[in-house]
């Protein structure tokens, strides 16, 4: 089993996965792959979930279990009967409990022996780097900030002047 998610993403059968990727591409990627209802899926948001209110409504065939803390994700782990998992990262779950950081990414390495597992973030944060570091892959996509008109000017006259790009932090 492969599950393509994205062209750039593909996830291989019993694999544990990171995807550090703006929300709108994890819901495209869902949206617009309907055949992910061929597999037992369940979706594993934290306290809030940014993905769970734009799914589309055609996606029947997903289960939600909620976790607000480390210890009930942990649970859910144990508990797991389904062949693909996504796990929505949510850094407040470790916030009294960062000791279970490491406890929760050996976790989601040994879950991933048995299921295909997807823990995704929109951004990188100290915790997700942890649980990183076990992840069998990891998919890293950032988008750039629209740059103002003044910055534009600027960095189009660097541009012209060498070679080597410029990004300017501080304007």
């Amino acid at each position: 089993m492969e599950i393509e998610l994205h062209p750039a993403v593909s996830l291989l059968e019993e694999t544990f996965n990171v995807l550090v990727a703006p929300v709108q591409m994890l819901v495209c990627a869902l949206n617009s792959h309907i055949d992910l209802q061929r597999y037992r899926t369940l979706y594993i948001p934290g306290n809030y979930s940014r993905i769970l209110s734009r799914l589309d409504r055609n996606i029947t065939e997903l289960e939600v279990r909620r976790a607000f803390t480390s210890f009930q994700l942990m649970t859910i782990l144990e508990e797991n009967r389904h062949s693909f998992l996504i796990i929505e990262h949510d850094p407040m779950l470790y916030q009294d409990a960062g000791e279970m950081v490491e406890c929760i990414a050996q976790h989601l390495r040994q879950t991933s022996r048995e299921a295909t597992v997807l823990l995704y973030a929109p951004a990188l944060d100290p915790h997700l780097q942890k649980m990183a570091d076990l992840a069998d892959r990891m998919f890293c996509f950032y988008e750039m900030p629209e740059a103002s008109a003044k910055g534009r000017g600027k960095a189009k006259h660097k541009m012209q002047e060498g070679a080597q790009r410029t990004l300017e932090a501080y304007s």
